[in-house]
């Protein structure tokens, strides 16, 4: 997005139209080129100290002339002369569109951030030809360093060389399971949990046992039961904004788990994901139970999920030698470019920038969250990027979901993230990807006004 304000003093017209004639003029003087994106219509008017509607007035007004175009969750850009697709537009016509059933970080669209990401990018060139290789099953002391780095981060301080790499968590869960199981070992997780654990499990014939849960987390005494009656070889946990109820385990209830998995001697795997966005964290499983304890960073909800990239710990090392070979056997490797681009951004500060973002812009849509569900049945956490809603009478997930397949965020049901346990009516909403705040506003609007009626009222199959 470039720093564009235009001056609309020298105009009669309205305002609205003057905003246009601006759009319009810049374009012809090349004060604007094809495929520059405008500012947000909230973040102008604030700017211009007008109200949001004058601005989208504007806007609309500069589409009907052909001079820009917009796209929901992709921004507005100007558009090329004769017809003619900019290169941003061509640039977009590359890429899928987002999937929304994922739970996507809000996107940077400050010029100066979105500027050192791309300069970080550009100082790979110099190395492109040795990225493009097989990487042997050892990172260099460098991309270590920088993972080091990160984890301490989330409260973990660990040498470079006992740190792992995997394209993902997904991946790394997968390629760890699958070191240490055998078809039909048990693994237990919390009765509302991570999708993908459910995936991998079910790929690997593990049965997969969901446990009791409060507003804590995992129940011990339904650990402690499992581990007597079903023996599971592994317990998987995402204890910091767990994805879907976004609570944060708490410290004490943390060693608690620790102390009935030494009892029964049941490998932890810790799904952080988003540690890094909780300011207030409790220490990981890693630091409470290292010997216990598979821990997986991801830089997924963090920085970017298209890095695919995570760091991981192993609890010793013949574990980290079995993980090595199982991405090695699965996966490969994880990517060089995609190594050396987060050892960038973590060298130069670039990582930390998008995180602090992350961090903000999350508690800003989290504080729009509140204002609109106010009087709601809902879980959040402001340094989170999405929310649990609980649904009122009347209201099935199925049918919310499908009230809501046309809006710009991510609506995903309950049955998501069920394990064995009835799905509650309940979706997660994420509050982040390529939606603008003007964007999510709307949605928030039309969440709150769904919920006002009934579902008949609210119909929109016909």
């Amino acid at each position: 997005m470039i720093d564009w304000c235009p001056t609309l003093s020298d105009s009669d017209a309205p305002r609205y139209v003057a905003i246009a004639d601006c759009i319009e003029t810049d374009v012809r003087s090349g004060r604007l080129s094809p495929g520059d994106r405008l500012p947000a219509q909230r973040q102008l008017a604030a700017r211009l100290g007008l109200d949001f509607t004058t601005v989208a007035r504007g806007y609309a007004e500069a589409r009907r002339r052909g001079i820009i175009a917009s796209q929901v969750g992709s921004g507005t850009y100007v558009a090329a002369a004769d017809g003619l697709p900019s290169a941003a537009a061509i640039a977009h016509q590359r890429l899928s569109p987002p999937d929304r059933s994922m739970n996507l970080p809000p996107e940077p669209e400050d010029i100066t951030l979105v500027n050192r990401m791309r300069e970080g990018i550009g100082t790979l060139a110099a190395d492109l030809v040795p990225l493009l290789r097989y990487q042997s099953l050892e990172a260099c002391e460098r991309d270590r360093e920088a993972a080091a780095i990160w984890l301490e981060g989330s409260g973990l301080s660990r040498s470079p060389g006992e740190i792992l790499f995997s394209p993902g968590t997904q991946a790394g869960l997968g390629s760890a399971l699958a070191a240490i199981c055998s078809p039909g070992d048990k693994i237990a997780c919390e009765a509302l949990t991570y999708p993908g654990i459910r995936s991998i499990c079910a790929q690997l014939h593990l049965p997969l046992a969901g446990l009791a849960q409060d507003e804590d987390g995992l129940l011990p005494d339904a650990l402690d039961e499992a581990c007597r009656n079903d023996s599971p070889k592994a317990l998987y946990l995402n204890p910091t904004l767990s994805n879907p109820t976004t609570r944060t385990m708490p410290g004490s209830r943390r060693s608690e788990i620790v102390e009935i998995a030494r009892r029964h001697n049941v490998v932890i795997l810790e799904d952080e994901a988003y540690g890094q966005l909780s300011r207030d964290k409790p220490l990981p499983f890693a630091v409470l139970a290292p010997e216990l304890t598979w821990h997986f960073a991801s830089l997924s909800k963090c920085v970017g999920a298209g890095l695919r990239l995570a760091y991981v710990i192993a609890p010793g090392k013949k574990a980290a030698w079995q993980f090595s070979r199982s991405v090695r056997s699965s996966n490969v490797m994880a990517s060089p470019l995609s190594v050396a681009l987060a050892t960038r951004w973590i060298e130069d500060g670039t990582a930390h920038a998008l995180l602090s973002f992350i961090r903000t812009e999350s508690a800003t849509r989290q504080r729009l969250a509140a204002r609109h569900l106010a009087g709601r049945d809902f879980q959040a956490d402001p340094n989170g990027f999405h929310l649990w809603l609980n649904l009122p009478g009347g209201w099935t997930r199925s049918t919310f979901v499908g009230h809501m397949r046309d809006r710009s965020f991510g609506v995903v049901e309950s049955d998501a993230f069920a394990a064995g346990m009835a799905p509650p009516e309940a979706v997660r909403l994420c509050l982040g990807g390529p939606t603008n705040r003007d964007a999510l506003t709307a949605d928030l609007d039309a969440v709150s006004h769904a919920l006002e009626a009934s579902p008949q009222r609210a119909s929109v199959y016909f």
